[in-house]
Parts: structure tokens; C-alpha cells; sequence
């Protein structure tokens, strides 16, 4: 029920709208000066507070969804949907702003200006007009510039191959072209800040002041509601990586920050009198918009906007001093600008300086009657920080219009009909424009047939028609033979029966060919030949699948073509070899590498071949490089077969065209033409400058007609041109392997972002493939979030921007800020240290925290003593501790009858192991407080890490199920030895070696490894990595080396028990007064919570094997399907990937998988400093070994010992077989799987990790002489060297031979 003050004030607010509502008398009409803007009257505050109330009781309660692909455009002159970037680097004056505006009829709105410092300022040639034809229905496309949305809310993709005008940025309209370079760029847009919707987010009370101004009527009211209505945006901030390539100049990385904006609706800009529009990002993380704007038939003075902190917060802005007629009102620019606006109860103060060279501008789409002035500026916010941007300017031209007028582009587009029962259609039938009909070859020959009609026939399609899809099905249907062989073919191709591939497609083929036709398809077949009087011309048949020649997939070469065919019974058996070729050893091998069905669909093209004088292939781009500006003519004598299948060297001829400028030939390549038998002199290009002109001016409309770039096939008759086919190019939308190294590289709002590889690199050594990253990855940001939450830090989930881990080519980093933040509550207790420097274990001088407060995460100190929410979340981790317990008891993942309920089965579980992991998070933090405390005394306040202390008084944890697996490792290594067949088991093979330890035979040996896998199974060689199976799936893993362990003179080490009194009196660190008394209770409180902490680490690993063996399923599944040729495959798919090819079949999703996976092996040989700031850089052999110029390295103490023996460094686990009794292993990462390997070591030695690391632990309870954080080991030391390791002192040396 809502309370006495709720109802007063409803009430209020009612009475005084319905008083402003009442009719007036006319106010006489005010002063021009003050026309446009309307000023505060008697009763403005009055209307604010009043406007406010109402705002606030008709806010929406639901945000509606927001969509991130193109919108299905509203029956309105005015509908659009539009997206815009804008990039600015921190470095230099490189700048990139990009806009795609989805228009009526057809055509786009492009903005496109760039600047690269060092090069020049450049704009697309259109500008200042921006109107271009729109290409694709599928993402925004236009004009060469293509942004396409890659994840919600998260990753875009911005890429521009063309020409554009370098120069100065032009101010008015010209005739003149400039001069146009071929540029090309690709760049990944992430985002770093949650979205900001401005329906939803804006704040009330900028609305309530611009109301306020206004005078009210109930027309006033419906105007407002309807703009609500129609009219939707929202944006986003993020970081842009990419590459760019400018003609004569070498290609250069981009890494900018920016803005992303997404409106879409109603919007008519003959509404809007003017705007100004200030977009910023400081150097600290913090994003600002503020748009001040005069729309004289609603609000003549609204200012509105929002705030985006570095901690995720946002917050609209709710009062500002920029006033519109101090703002370039007569027209004219300033140089500076200053404003002030309040958001989140804080104060900013913004100057701007505009760049004087850096203005561009455009006119306003279709009406023309309006100029948008981008001015990039340098911001300075509260006169400390700096930023970066841009002040957008607008103003609404009552003259007239400023640019030509545009016409709609022509333009193809596939017609959406019902499916066709007939057998075959002509070229000029709609059916034969389908691609579901007749196959993509056969679908582009109808829709070029059509583009001849509408181009006045100034080329020719010569005539024909297409077998359809339904034929080649009834054709099988009617055949049993070609169904089991169907059958069979894909049970071999899905490896679910053996058998030789290649033999059965060649058995197949001559099983298709030694069938016929029906009379229902060999009738309409020969009546369609009588009817377009084919029956005796030469004739080419060529295969049409579905799915080919389309800008996703060109599988030219895979299929036989028949030419010179002529006849009812040559085409009859042309038909037949066509439909053989699909089954083919190539292009059965082809589909099943791409994850497409065996079982195909296939048109065939029946076309009549042109005796031509000259023919050939033309590409409407180079197709090289993609230099739009230029044309490839490649010609022959007679037919152009030879000229596409490279039997003879042909005439190249070479073009260039602008917009303006039109077509000229610039170089000819006289080819030798040697197949051509009737003419001797082939000095000469076969064709004259005149066709050559004329095919090339024809090329160019098809390809504006198709809207992407064109392979087109022609002839020459008489001077008669003859288009064949016009294929899409698509050798130039392949990411590029910088592309790929970067994928899913997260945003950083600042370079001030402090960033570790501690921590997170034990359970995520080296790169992770895709699926990891979006499940684990995810799951880990999630835990930082909910960290934060509970602390107080968050006030809710972000759950478009997690933030707290990073990711940079394929390689995790943590986010120690957003740690620091989520763990503040407990600095009120800690020292410096521990909240954030405890992923690293060591103090950051440089930082401290200011940095925290800078990043806007500084909490009250009541919120900092009083985290209610994290405290019960303590108190309540052993309960979730003991949920997990029950639930692992009878917890699995269901298998689904099939991959596509396998799929929906692990998704829905997923939160069990986002959960699971929090759980674990959580146990651990309650746990290891203690461990904490206990530093705190030995440090005495001096915020100095005590290693060689921990590592004597954290020894003898009691048991926990990790800390036995290297003795457990032993007992299986002592029952083979007993066995007293060690010879003959060394010998075998790892899958006999299994089988042998699995059986009966095997006797105690058997019984050990087998109780090995049911208690450490759930283990892996990399304990994120979902690629990485658990050992109980695959128990190969574990005998390489069980087996050199048998061989060798391996000795098991005995556990040693020391107990707390005997550590105490063993650390040399005087303890006096009162923290000698509860040292003790210090020491054994640390040894247990650690044994917690390692307990709750080993049922989230059961848990993340679970889901491991659940996606190997899933992929097991997949294969057998159809989806992917191979099971590894699956794990280089995001999870959302493996969604959308359970449901589409895409082809460029395998595609990118397979090349991902060749990426990871360069991404593995990167190595990153544990602690960086900003964007990590990958260390150089020579910054490393010049930070190790002395022989002797040392580390911190984590397991005290000495050890003799031969140098073994490598990089991760996968190399371990090279491991000898006896070695001293010298690695970068403590990972997990490395403790398996404890039994045949000699002492340990890593780069980073620290005192509580996993390995850490295991070593001290092993006896395992261990000393870690040894800078540079890696480097300095090579496999085979002698060395010495002192875990009393910390060291690692060299011997001499």
C-alpha cells in the first residue's frame, strides 16, 4: 500500500498539471532573439517540480530489450537505424568516426572521416553528401563500410575497403574529386562500460528543467509521448584494436577508445532547430556525453546526458550551465569551450579545445537541409584530467537544398516466394532468382537475366533454365541404391562406421551415373530445351549447389562441369554427372571440413554457349588487393574456359574508375594466347579499347546492383556483350591473423589500468581457446562482480561490461584495481598489501589507494566496516561448502538424445558452474583470512611478506584431497615395481598400459591406479581449459610418467610431520608481546584454513570436470551429426558459436575455428610480465635476459630444501615427457597439472606465483625444495644446464660442467 506522502504528492501533481494544462490567452509573440529558446518564467519551478513528479510516476519499470542487429525500417520517409563509432588515440591525432544510417528505398547515410597522424586527414569521396546504396540486409553496409555486430553488447566489427579523399576536410559542396586513395582497415570494437539507454537512464530532472521552459498543453504532451515512442538509442564505450593499410604507405596498428551509438526508429530532422553534442573519455576511465538541443515543437532547451565511472557505475546528468545560445548560435565556431553539469551528487567541470584542422562536416541525409560539424577536441576535465573527443554541432538550413538530388540505387535482391513444384525454370522465370530452388550459381544467372531487362539489354544473358533442387531429390528418392550410399557415405564421413572415404565417393559417383532420369524430369527437361530452341545449340551444364556462389561460400573447382553438350541424350547424361560431382571425393571432403551436411542440395544451369570471339573473366576490384578503384580485365580468343581454368597465359588488362572521373584504361599485358588455332599474330590484345571500355562500364553496374565486388564471366560477339555469370569475390572478408591474435582481447577504459597474470595463470597457463574464455572466463568475472557486489563496491551486476578480468591475445590477466575494490571492505582490518597486492604477493610501490579513489571505487567507511552482505556471505560459504558436497554426490549433466539437446542441457547448467566457482571463490576468502592475519603479525605492520616464515609455519596442513596426489602417484609407481614385471610395462604403449592397469591381471598395480582415478580423476593438465580432459577420461595421460618413475631408481619421498611449536622456534623473525602469545593460534587457525581453502578448490574442480566431459560429448555428438569434422574443433567455438551452428550450419564460424586454432600456437610462444599497467606488452628475450645479468637468481622461499640436478624448462605440461628422474624443473606458472609430475623431480623453480599457489603448497607438503617469483629462470636457463637450488635461501645457480 502506498504511504500518506506517495498519495500527497500524486495528488499534488495531478492539481498543478491539470491548472498548467487549463487554456490561456495568447501571450503576445517575443523577441527573435529570444524566439527559439524559451526562457524561465514566474512559474517555472513550479512546472520543474510538478514535471518531475509526473516524469517519475509515468518512468517505464521494465527496460525494453535492445537490439544490436539491423531493424526492419518503419513505414515512414523518416525511419532509420543507424550505428556510430568514433575512435581517438591517447598518443598521437589519429582519429576514426564512422556512422551507417539504414535509410527507405534502399540507400544509407555513411559518415567516414579519419585521420592518421603522420599521414593525413582523409573522408569518404561522397562528403560532404552522404548518401551511398545500402548493401546488406544481414549487418549495416554501405559505401565500402561495413559494422557488423559479433556480441551483443560486447564485440563489433568495423571494416573499410575502398577509396577515399585525402585532404583537408571540405566544408561545401564540389565537383571536384581530390585525390582518392585506396584505404583499407579492419578494427574490433570491445566495450569497457556498461549501456546507456537514454530512455531508461536518463535522469528526471533534465527532462523536468526543459519542460519547466515550456509552455504546456496537451498537444505539447502528446508530441512529447510520440517522440518516446518512435524513436530509441542507447551507447556504449570501448576500445578499438585493428590494423590499417593507406596506399604507398606500410600497414599500422590502431588502438583507440570511443563511443558506440545505436538509434533506430522515427526521426525527422526538420524537427530539430540545432544541437550540440559533447562526447569526452578521460585518461582515468571516465566516459561523459552531454547534448544540448533546441526541438521548437517539444523541448527549445534540453540538456541531457550521463556519466560512465571506471568502477561500471553510470549515472545521467541532472543539471548543466551550457546554454544553446552561447554555443556557436550565429553560426560561427569557437576555438574553446567551457561547461559545468552535475551527475551522481558530483560536480564537473569540462573545457574543451577544438582542433582547428580537424572540423569536417557533413549534410543532412535525404532532405539536405541541415550541416553536422564533427569537431575533434582535447578535453580537460576539473582542470587535472585529460580527455579525448569530439563537440558535434548541428544546424537545421531553412534555404533549401544543399546537395544534388540522389536517385534510389538499382539494386538485386532475391525474391521471397513460395517453393516451386516444377522441375525446371528459365532464366526468366522469379523461381530461377531463388537460391532454395535452383542452387546460388543458378540464382545469380536469373537475377542477372532480370538486371539485363532493366538496364535496356545493353548486355545479354545467354538463354537456359534450371533442373531444380526438387528434381535432384525425386531423383534419389526413386533410387534405393544412392539412398544407402548416402547413408553410408555420411557414416564414414561422421566416423561412426569405418571405412575409406575416398573409395565409397568414387563408388557412388558411378552408382549416380549408371542411373537415368525419370520421364517426369527427362520430359520437362527436353520440353524446356524445345522451348527456348536449345535443342541443337552447343550447350554448357553446369552444377549449382545450394549455397554456393554467395559472399559466404565459393566452392569453384569442387564440381565437374560439362561444355559443348548438345542433345536429349548428352544432357540427359550431363545432368546425371553433375549431380555424381556433388558427391565427389573433393567435394564431399569439402562439406564435411566445413561442418555441411553430406546430404547436399543441388541445382543445375542449362545455358547456351555464345561462339564468341573473345571472352574472358573481369573482377569489378583488384583481386589481389582489393583496390576498389580498379578493374581486371582477363581475355581470350573464343571461349573464356581457358582464361578461368589458367590453360593459357590471357590478355590482362588493367582499369581505373572514380565516381567522377569515370573509366580509363592504364596498362595492358599482352598474353601469349597460344590455344587460340585461327589466328597466328597474338601480339595484339584480343579485344578493342571500345568493348574493353564497354564491358568494363556494364561490370560496374552489376556490381552496384549486387552491392558487393563481382568475378563476372563474358563474351564478345559482334560486338555483342554476353555476361555468363557474375560471381561475389569473396577472398576479402577473411579476418587477417592480427584479427584473430586480438579477438577476444577485452576493452581497458585507461591506461591506467594496473593488470597481473598472478593468481589467474595457475588454473589458465598460456593462451585458452574460445569456449574457455566464454565459459570460464565469464564464470571468473562473474565471481569478481558478485565480490564487488557483496563488498558494496557495485550496486548491481554489469552485465554488458564484466569487468575484473582481462583477456589479451588469448592470455588472462586480472584486474587488480576492480580486486582491490571488491576486497575494500577488508582494508579497514589489512594492511595495503594484502587487498591489493595479494594477487601478486609483493608490494606495488606505484601504486597505492589514490589509484583506487581515481577509479571512482572509494567507499564510505560505515560501507567499509558495515558490508552486511558480504558478511553473510562469509558466514554462509561452509553451508553453500556442504550444498556442493550433497550435490556432487548424484550431480551430472544430461547427454541429450542428440547434439542439439546436449547443447541446450549444458547451457542450462551453466550457472551450477558459475556457482560452483563463486562458492569456491568464497570458501577460499573466508578461509585464507586467517593466513592473512598471520602475515600481518610476522610483518609487524611493515607491509614486508615473510616467505621463508610461511613456508615453515604453513607446513603440515592437515590432509586435504590435493595435497595427496604425489604421494598417491607413488603408491601406483611401488605396486608396478612389486608387480615384478617393470621391464615389460615400461615397454608398452599407453592405451595397452591402460587396458593392462584396468584389468583383472594387473593385481595391486591395478588396484592403486584405479583408486587413483576415483579420488584424482576430476584432475587435468590445465585446470580451466575445458580442452583439457580430466584423467579419468583419458587415464593415457597419467603413463609416461608412471613408467619412467618404474624405470629409474625413483625413491618415494616420506612425509615429514612438524608441529606448530617445533615451526615457531624454527622462524628466525623475533616475535615479542602479545604476538608471541597468539602466534600459535595464528599458525594452526592458517594451516587449517588453508586445507579449507584447497577442500573448496577440489569440489569446484569436480564440478569443471563434469562440465569438461560434458563438452567432449557434446563434441563427440557434433561429429557424429555432421556439425564438425573433428571433436578438438568444438573448443575453439565460443559456447553462443556452438549454438548458432547447431542451428544454422554457418559456414565462416568452422572457418574461424580452424584458424583459431592455428592461432593459438602463436599466442602460446607470447610471454607477458606478471604485473602491468595498461595494455600488457609481451617480453622480448632481450628484456628478460637483461634483467638476469647475474648467475645467481632468486625468488621467494616456498619450500625449504636443497637439490641438485639437470635444468628441465618448459613451457607447459603438454612438453613433460622430456622429464627425468631427478630433474629441476624450471617453468614460468605454477599450474596445477605440473603436481602430478612431483614424484620424479628434483626441486621446482617458476617465474611467478607465491606462497599459497596450488603447486606452492603441494611442494611444502611433498618436501619438494621449491622457490618461486624467480624473475627470468626461464631464460637464463636451458634444458641439460647443472644446477644448484637452495631453498634456504631462495636461490637457483648455474654449476660449472
Amino acid at each position: 500500500m502506498p504511504d500518506l506522502a506517495s498519495l500527497a504528492l500524486g495528488a499534488l501533481c495531478v492539481y498543478l498539471a491539470l491548472r498548467l494544462l487549463r487554456p490561456r490567452p495568447a501571450a503576445p509573440a517575443p523577441a527573435r532573439a529570444r524566439a527559439r529558446y524559451s526562457a524561465p518564467g514566474r512559474w517555472s519551478w513550479l512546472k520543474r517540480g510538478a514535471a518531475r513528479g509526473l516524469l517519475r510516476i509515468a518512468a517505464p519499470r521494465r527496460r525494453a530489450p535492445l537490439p544490436e542487429r539491423p531493424q526492419e525500417l518503419q513505414r515512414d520517409p523518416h525511419a532509420l537505424d543507424s550505428v556510430y563509432f568514433t575512435g581517438f588515440t591517447e598518443a598521437d591525432k589519429t582519429f576514426v568516426i564512422v556512422r551507417l544510417a539504414r535509410r527507405p528505398n534502399g540507400v544509407c547515410e555513411i559518415w567516414l572521416f579519419l585521420r592518421v597522424d603522420g599521414v593525413g586527414e582523409f573522408q569518404h569521396p561522397v562528403h560532404p553528401d552522404m548518401i551511398v546504396a545500402d548493401e546488406s540486409e544481414k549487418c549495416w553496409s554501405g559505401g565500402g563500410l561495413t559494422i557488423e555486430c559479433l556480441e551483443p553488447h560486447r564485440r563489433w566489427k568495423i571494416a573499410f575497403q575502398g577509396l577515399l579523399r585525402k585532404g583537408p576536410y571540405r566544408q561545401q559542396w564540389s565537383d571536384e574529386e581530390g585525390e582518392l586513395v585506396h584505404v583499407k582497415f579492419s578494427l574490433r570494437w570491445t566495450t569497457f562500460t556498461d549501456v546507456f539507454d537514454f530512455k531508461f537512464d536518463s535522469h528526471p530532472d533534465s527532462f523536468a528543467r526543459a519542460l519547466a521552459l515550456e509552455k504546456w498543453s496537451q498537444e505539447l504532451f502528446q508530441r512529447i509521448k510520440r517522440d518516446g515512442e518512435q524513436h530509441s538509442r542507447y551507447e556504449q564505450w570501448g576500445q578499438q584494436i585493428g590494423e590499417i593499410e593507406i596506399e604507398n604507405h606500410q600497414k599500422r596498428e590502431l588502438f583507440l577508445r570511443g563511443i558506440r551509438t545505436h538509434s533506430y526508429g522515427i526521426r525527422n530532422w526538420e524537427e530539430f532547430y540545432r544541437y550540440v553534442m559533447l562526447l569526452m573519455h578521460f585518461e582515468d576511465g571516465t566516459s561523459a556525453h552531454l547534448t544540448v538541443l533546441c526541438k521548437p515543437a517539444t523541448t527549445t532547451h534540453l540538456a541531457v546526458g550521463y556519466v560512465l565511472f571506471p568502477n561500471g557505475k553510470k549515472a545521467g546528468i541532472d543539471w548543466t550551465d551550457a546554454l544553446l545560445a552561447e554555443m556557436a548560435d550565429d553560426g560561427i565556431i569557437k576555438d574553446t569551450y567551457r561547461v559545468s553539469f552535475t551527475a551522481d551528487g558530483k560536480s564537473f567541470s569540462v573545457s574543451a579545445t577544438l582542433d582547428k584542422e580537424a572540423r569536417p562536416m557533413v549534410y543532412n541525409g535525404l532532405i539536405g537541409k541541415g550541416v553536422f560539424h564533427e569537431c575533434i577536441a582535447d578535453f580537460q576535465l576539473n582542470s587535472s584530467l585529460r580527455g579525448w573527443g569530439l563537440v558535434e554541432f548541428y544546424y537545421r538550413d531553412e534555404v533549401g537544398d544543399l546537395v544534388p538530388s540522389v536517385n534510389s540505387p538499382l539494386k538485386l535482391k532475391e525474391p521471397s516466394l513460395p517453393a516451386s513444384s516444377k522441375f525446371v525454370v528459365s532464366f526468366t522465370e522469379e523461381h530461377s532468382q531463388c537460391t532454395k530452388e535452383v542452387g546460388g550459381k543458378g540464382a545469380q544467372i536469373g537475377q542477372l537475366t532480370r538486371l539485363q531487362g532493366q538496364l535496356g539489354n545493353q548486355f545479354i544473358v545467354p538463354p537456359g533454365f534450371c533442373v531444380t533442387v526438387l528434381a535432384l531429390e525425386q531423383h534419389i528418392k526413386q533410387n534405393q541404391a544412392l539412398q544407402e550410399a548416402v547413408k553410408e557415405l555420411t557414416q564414414v564421413a561422421c566416423k561412426i562406421k569405418p571405412g575409406n572415404l575416398q573409395e565409397l565417393c568414387k563408388r557412388y559417383s558411378e552408382t549416380f551415373n549408371s542411373t537415368r532420369l525419370s520421364c517426369e524430369i527427362e520430359d520437362a527437361v527436353l520440353q524446356r530445351l524445345e522451348e527456348l530452341g536449345l535443342q541443337q545449340e552447343l550447350l554448357a551444364v553446369r552444377p549449382s549447389p545450394v549455397g554456393e556462389d554467395t559472399t559466404d561460400k565459393a566452392a569453384a573447382g569442387q564440381l565437374q562441369s560439362e561444355l559443348g553438350i548438345k542433345g536429349r541424350q548428352q544432357v540427359c547424361g550431363a545432368i546425371l554427372a553433375c549431380w555424381a560431382s556433388l558427391y565427389s571425393f573433393p567435394a564431399v571432403r569439402y562439406r564435411h571440413q566445413r561442418g555441411q551436411l553430406i546430404p547436399s542440395l543441388m541445382g543445375v544451369v542449362i545455358q547456351q554457349m555464345v561462339p564468341a570471339e573473345a571472352a574472358g573473366t573481369l573482377f569489378t576490384c583488384d583481386p589481389l588487393t582489393g583496390h576498389p578503384g580498379k578493374i581486371i580485365i582477363k581475355a581470350n580468343y573464343g571461349i573464356g574456359e581457358s582464361t578461368v581454368t589458367s590453360n593459357v597465359e590471357p590478355d590482362t588488362i588493367t582499369l581505373l574508375h572514380s565516381p567522377k572521373s569515370g573509366l580509363q584504361v592504364t596498362s595492358k599485358k599482352i598474353g601469349s594466347k597460344k590455344q587460340h588455332v585461327h589466328l597466328s599474330e597474338t601480339s595484339q590484345c584480343c579485344i578493342s579499347d571500345d568493348i574493353i571500355l564497354k564491358v568494363a562500364g556494364l561490370a560496374l553496374w552489376v556490381r552496384k546492383a549486387y552491392g558487393s565486388a563481382r568475378d563476372i564471366e563474358w563474351a564478345v560477339k559482334e560486338n555483342l556483350i554476353y555476361f555468363l555469370q557474375a560471381r561475389p569475390m569473396t577472398s576479402f572478408n577473411m579476418e587477417s591473423d592480427f584479427e584473430l591474435m586480438h579477438e577476444f582481447d577485452t576493452g581497458l577504459p585507461s591506461d591506467l589500468q594496473w593488470l597481473t597474470t598472478a593468481t589467474i595463470s595457475e588454473a589458465a597457463p598460456g593462451a585458452i581457446t574460445p569456449l574457455t574464455w566464454s565459459v570460464f572466463g565469464t564464470a571468473t568475472q562473474y565471481v569478481i562482480q558478485q565480490l564487488g557486489a557483496l563488498n558494496g563496491g557495485l550496486s548491481q551486476l554489469k552485465l554488458h561490461s564484466l569487468r575484473g578480468l582481462d583477456m589479451y591475445c588469448g592470455h588472462l590477466f586480472l584486474s587488480i584495481l576492480s580486486y582491490a575494490a571488491s576486497c575494500e571492505p577488508s582494508n579497514v582490518i589489512n594492511q595495503k598489501n594484502n587487498p591489493l597486492c595479494s594477487p601478486v604477493e609483493k608490494e606495488l610501490n606505484e601504486l597505492g589507494f589514490h589509484d583506487i579513489i581515481l577509479q571512482g571505487l572509494h567507499l564510505s567507511p560505515w560501507r567499509k566496516i558495515f558490508s552486511f552482505k558480504f558478511m553473510k556471505f562469509l558466514l554462509n560459504s561452509s553451508s553453500k561448502q556442504r550444498y556442493w558436497e550433497e550435490q556432487l554426490q548424484n550431480f551430472s549433466i544430461p547427454s541429450g538424445s542428440d547434439a542439439a539437446e546436449a547443447y541446450l542441457h549444458l547451457t542450462k547448467m551453466l550457472p551450477e558452474y558459475f556457482n560452483a566457482y563463486l562458492t569456491s571463490v568464497m570458501s577460499s576468502s573466508a578461509s585464507i583470512m586467517w593466513t592473512s592475519y598471520l602475515i600481518d603479525t610476522l610483518s609487524q605492520g611493515e607491509n614486508k611478506l615473510t616467505a621463508e616464515a610461511i613456508a615453515v609455519l604453513c607446513k603440515n596442513c592437515p590432509d586435504a584431497l590435493s595435497t595427496e596426489l604425489p604421494h598417491s602417484v607413488e603408491v601406483i609407481i611401488q605396486a608396478v615395481r612389486d608387480q615384478g614385471n617393470s621391464a615389460e610395462f615400461a615397454k608398452m604403449d599407453s592405451q595397452t598400459a591402460v587396458s593392462w592397469l584396468l584389468s583383472a591381471d594387473s593385481g595391486e598395480a591395478g588396484k592403486a591406479f584405479q583408486s587413483f582415478l576415483k579420488r584424482h580423476g576430476f584432475f587435468s593438465f590445465g585446470e580451466a581449459e575445458l580442452r583439457s580432459k580430466p584423467w579419468a577420461d583419458d587415464p593415457t595421460q597419467l603413463i609416461p610418467l608412471i613408467q619412467r618413475a618404474v624405470a629409474s631408481n625413483h625413491i618415494s619421498k616420506k612425509k615429514t610431520q612438524t608441529s606448530v611449536e617445533e615451526a615457531i622456534a624454527a622462524v628466525k623473525i623475533p616475535i615479542t608481546g602479545l604476538r608471541k602469545i597468539i602466534l600459535p593460534l595464528l599458525v594452526r587457525k592458517a594451516r587449517v584454513g588453508i586445507s579449507k581453502r584447497e577442500y573448496s578448490k577440489t569440489l569446484a574442480r569436480k564440478v569443471y570436470a563434469l562440465f569438461k566431459t560434458a563438452y567432449w560429448d557434446l563434441a563427440r555428438q557434433m561429429v557424429k551429426e555432421g556439425f564438425l569434422p573433428d571433436e578438438d574443433l568444438l573448443f575453439f567455438l565460443t559456447h553462443a558459436e556452438v549454438g548458432e551452428i547447431l542451428q544454422h550450419r554457418p559456414l565462416d564460424i568452422i572457418l574461424r575455428a580452424n584458424r583459431r586454432k592455428r592461432i593459438l600456437d602463436q599466442q602460446n610462444l607470447l610471454q607477458f610480465p606478471e604485473v602491468a599497467m595498461g595494455r600488457p606488452v609481451p617480453l622480448r628475450f632481450k628484456e628478460v635476459a637483461d634483467l638476469t645479468t647475474e648467475t645467481v637468481l632468486s625468488g621467494i622461499i616456498i619450500s625449504q630444501g636443497v637439490a641438485k640436478g639437470t635444468a628441465r624448462v618448459l613451457k607447459s605440461v603438454a612438453e613433460a615427457s622430456s622429464i627425468q628422474q631427478g630433474d629441476i624443473l624450471i617453468v614460468a606458472i605454477p599450474e596445477v597439472g605440473w603436481t602430478y609430475y612431483f614424484p620424479l623431480l628434483g626441486g621446482l623453480v617458476t617465474e611467478i606465483g607465491g606462497i599459497l599457489s596450488h603447486g606452492g603448497i603441494i611442494a611444502r607438503e611433498y618436501g619438494l625444495p621449491c622457490i618461486m617469483k624467480c624473475k627470468g629462470a626461464t631464460i637464463w636457463f636451458k634444458s641439460g644446464d647443472k644446477v644448484i637450488l637452495d631453498g634456504f635461501k631462495g636461490t637457483v645457480q648455474k654449476l660449472e660442467e
